[in-house]
Order: C-alpha cells, then sequence, then structure tokens
C-alpha cells in the first residue's frame, strides 16, 4: 500500500474550470454557459515528467474533442462542454484520476 501511494506522489492532478461568461452572465442567464474543464498533470521527477508528454501526444492522436498543451513540468488537457453540467464534470473528473492511477501504474519502480 505505502508503494502504490509513493507512486501516485509521481504525478499531480489539480482541476479548473474556465469560462467566458462573466458575474453579470451568471446572474441573469444562469449557470448554462459554454465551460473549459482544465486537468493539470505535474510530475515529480524527470522520469514522470516524460511519461507525461508521451501520455499526450496519444492523446493528441487519438482524441479531437479535448486539447492537449504540454508544460515545463507535464501537460494540461483541456475539454470544452456546451454547459456546465454537474454530472459531466463529476464524469470527467473521475476519468483525469483514472488517467492518473493507471499511468502511474506503469511507471517502472525506482
Amino acid at each position: 500500500m505505502r508503494k502504490e501511494q509513493g507512486r501516485l506522489g509521481l504525478i499531480d492532478l489539480k482541476f479548473s474550470m474556465e469560462s467566458s461568461g462573466t458575474l453579470w452572465n451568471v446572474i441573469f442567464e444562469g449557470f448554462d454557459q459554454e465551460v473549459v474543464l482544465v486537468s493539470k498533470f505535474t510530475g515529480r521527477e524527470p522520469k514522470a515528467v516524460n511519461a507525461l508528454y508521451r501520455f499526450g501526444f496519444l492523446i493528441c492522436e487519438r482524441y479531437k474533442e479535448c486539447r492537449v498543451e504540454p508544460k515545463d513540468s507535464g501537460i494540461e488537457i483541456r475539454k470544452s462542454l456546451p454547459e456546465n453540467d454537474f454530472e459531466l464534470v463529476g464524469q470527467w473528473t473521475k476519468l483525469m484520476e483514472s488517467v492518473r492511477e493507471e499511468m502511474t501504474s506503469l511507471m517502472p519502480s525506482a
């Protein structure tokens, strides 16, 4: 268990959400506006960063509905949604957490 927790520490995952809507839009139009979900994967070691770059390349090749941006210490995956749907956001979050677990499980032990 401790070994697996250590592996998960190789890659950090953070979430954010972006929208072009302003507070004024939210007040008068509601929350149903286009949003961009952002998942930031950050490697703590060079081997983790390299694995993230390889993974980002695979995502770019296979999935056109999201955008992958390389960063200095990892990658950022951006997914547009037509509206701020709580259920879809939850599904995306679970998917990204599963991806992180899968990537760390495939990394060689130190």
